[in-house]
């Protein structure tokens, strides 16, 4: 068995490390990221996707488990406090990674029907719920726009409940996700209300579509507005005037690709 490293000091330089991964900023220039959680760490090990390290501690899980689930890696072993420092969910199994991050493409963009677009995205929870969404009706490509959110934040990887690893999110500007959608011959519909705006009940089964979401606190701006194609609404029949924005996504989504 390869010898394994044990830490116990919240003063060791690499646990320190592994301490300033909590930082946005710090894994963007890093290029890593940690994750943890049931099945998002089985699913990440089954990608092939570059892992750097297996961080784990004997009180959640055995060395022969963790080595059974992750393979052949290098692994680290932290005492309980130092563990518990790092980690969110320390239930009986869990162990972190530390993997190296990746950032999707606009050439990889494939479009067989239909793609979303989200400009100005706020809440890392909201973008990893729509991963979520997006990866359960087979939808590809996401593209986020005009936005600094982290894809690797731990609640966009947590609400994902492992979708990150099958959707190809691009980070782009409103006019070079615009140029995608006419090159690409999509439809655009705009999540907005205003006299144009239709019911999104418009939009047909399977549609060749670009489907355009706002952030929740201030919605699309004048961009799309101008630009896309059609505009669409939910229509809401409560005291309530809107809805959030990942149950928004996930009844036009559903509609979209579920419709008979």
């Amino acid at each position: 068995m390869t010898e394994i490293d044990s830490i116990s000091s919240f003063q060791n330089p690499r646990f320190k490390y592994l301490k300033s991964l909590s930082k946005s900023r710090t894994r963007k220039k890093e290029g890593v990221f940690l994750i943890q959680g049931h099945p998002e760490v089985d699913l990440l090990i089954m990608s092939g996707r570059k892992i750097r390290q297996v961080i784990y501690c004997e009180s959640y899980i055995s060395s022969d488990e963790v080595r059974n689930r992750a393979g052949k890696q290098d692994y680290m072993l932290l005492s309980k406090p130092l563990f518990d420092e790092l980690s969110y969910q320390n239930t009986p199994g869990n162990f972190l990674l530390l993997a190296e991050a990746w950032r999707g493409k606009m050439e990889n963009v494939k479009v067989e029907d239909t793609i979303v677009v989200l400009e100005g995205l706020e809440k890392p929870g909201n973008l990893g719920a729509i991963i979520r969404t997006c990866d359960s009706v087979g939808i590809k490509n996401i593209l986020l726009t005009e936005t600094e959110i982290d894809f690797f934040n731990p609640n966009v990887l947590r609400n994902s409940r492992g979708g990150f690893l099958s959707v190809n999110a691009v980070f782009c500007s409103n006019e070079e996700a615009l140029e995608l959608i006419r090159e690409q011959g999509l439809t655009s519909f705009a999540t907005i209300i205003s006299d144009q705006s239709t019911h999104y009940k418009v939009l047909e089964a399977s549609a060749k579509a670009a489907i355009i979401f706002g952030a929740e606190s201030k919605g699309l701006g004048e961009f799309w507005s101008a630009n896309a194609d059609n505009h669409i609404s939910i229509p809401m029949l409560g005291v309530v005037d809107s809805l959030n924005l990942s149950v928004s996504v996930g009844m036009i989504l559903s509609h979209v690709k579920h419709k008979a």
